[in-house]
């Protein structure tokens, strides 16, 4: 199959120059925060809300990697592991499975109040698809054992509703964000690769703690997600894509942007979105 076929196959409902994953992914980490290894020979144990178990232990991989050493129940596994710390006592950590290409696990995890929430992200079988797209995606709110736990837990929220956001990626990468209702959003690109393009996807959105959020979106035109920790008190989100490249090839990629609030509509009494 040819590179064209391919995208035609990838992008079936897409409109004539629609981008695939790959041609706007690249230098769309540019804004990134650094990746740190603070949790290098160090350990996890997570208990999840339905009382599952998650342990996770960090070593050293091949030229100096993070590599993760991590059991859920009876799943175990010893894999590529990213750490950012993107703030003090807030750490984003996203694990790619090497015997599973097509999932990815993300953990957002406060130290100091113990609080956790975890995104399994799975890229389904050609053909298959489901709630309008071949991304599905599972959130897990969890604590870390081993101290007091404090604060409130990881819930979905409807706090972004009515905002219109600018997420800067990169100088070829803006895209601005209107936060639409409880399960979409709104996307459209001002700079880059995609320029003139937009589109309303499927999206969840949780509250982490106060101005701190995270958000996920999935795809219906190509098959492609993302992961993100939004921090809007220091303006900054971090995170990843999991989708297929113009070339049918899983892909994962990481992300960060410089964000700002813009504005907010406000709907009259007795008018909310869903």
């Amino acid at each position: 199959m040819s590179r064209s076929e391919k995208q035609d196959v990838l992008n079936q409902n897409a409109e004539s120059g629609w981008k695939n994953y790959d041609d706007f992914a690249k230098g769309i980490d540019t804004n990134r925060l650094p990746n740190t290894q603070d949790w290098l020979d160090k350990t996890i144990t997570i208990e999840y809300s339905d009382g599952g178990i998650m342990e996770l232990q960090f070593v050293q991989g091949e030229q100096s990697h993070l590599l993760v050493n991590w059991q859920y129940n009876d799943e175990y596994g010893c894999d590529p592991c990213e750490e950012v710390c993107t703030s003090k006592d807030h750490y984003f950590f996203d694990i790619q499975f090497t015997d599973k290409q097509n999932e990815s696990l993300t953990l957002i995890l406060n130290i100091a109040t113990r609080r956790v929430l975890t995104v399994r992200s799975i890229l389904l079988p050609e053909g298959k698809v489901s709630n309008g797209s071949r991304l599905v995606q599972h959130f897990q709110a969890g604590l870390i054992l081993g101290g007091e736990v404090t604060g409130e837990e990881p819930r979905p929220t409807r706090e972004l509703i009515g905002y219109r956001t600018l997420n800067v990626y990169s100088p070829n990468h803006y895209y601005e964000h209107f936060y639409v209702n409880s399960e979409r959003y709104a996307w459209q690109n001002l700079r880059g690769e995609q320029f003139g393009h937009g589109d309303m996807d499927y999206a969840t959105c949780y509250k982490f703690e106060e101005d701190m959020y995270i958000f996920t979106f999935r795809e219906k035109i190509i098959p492609v997600c993302s992961v993100f920790f939004f921090d809007y008190i220091i303006g900054r989100c971090t995170g990843k894509f999991l989708g297929i490249t113009s070339q049918g090839e899983i892909q994962t990629s990481r992300a960060g942007a410089f964000i700002y609030k813009m504005s907010y509509n406000c709907y009259p009494t007795g008018i909310a979105p869903r």
